[in-house]
């Protein structure tokens, strides 16, 4: 079988003695890459080492977001203060349309003040419901999709 992976390897690559040379199973260059890797071992020191690198690496890395962070922080702030202020806004708006309903003065029927449509409008536009939603969704979201994901390694531990 080995000759027959050899000639054809052989017609690929150009001769028998490449492959030869490539697939020998006591000194082709695939077993001597192999025992390579196989004499590649990992003491528990150089794993502890390479653990408290990459813990300081991810400090470091930390760090250098912390102005990001403020900055998530500011616009976060930003979009749910123009969330809460069109929340607001609606709800004197329903409380003003029921204050000042549509009135009959001498036979004339006048319209009330009508808020609420414009502002609910405002409310769901593009403008305001897509950036609070991804925002919310963002800020408030990372972490629960942490404690779901690190459940999760934990039950399959």
């Amino acid at each position: 079988m080995f000759s027959a992976i050899s000639s054809a390897f052989g017609r690929v690559f150009g001769t028998e003695k490449a492959v030869d040379s490539l697939m020998d199973k006591d000194k082709g260059l695939l077993v001597r890459m192999g025992g390579w890797v196989n004499d590649m071992n990992y003491t528990e020191q150089e794993k502890a080492k390479a653990d408290a690198d990459t813990r300081e690496w991810g400090i470091r890395q930390l760090a250098a977001l912390e102005p990001f962070k403020i900055v998530q922080r500011i616009l976060a702030f930003g979009i749910s203060f123009l969330w809460a202020i069109t929340g607001i806004n609606v709800l004197v708006g329903i409380w003003v349309e029921a204050l000042y309903p549509d009135t009959i003065v001498d036979g004339v029927t006048q319209e009330g003040i009508k808020v609420v449509e414009p502002l609910l409008s405002f409310a769901f536009s593009d403008y305001l419901l897509w950036p609070t939603t991804i925002c919310f969704a963002l800020y408030f979201g990372g972490g629960t999709i942490g404690s779901f994901v690190s459940r999760k390694t934990e039950k399959n531990k």
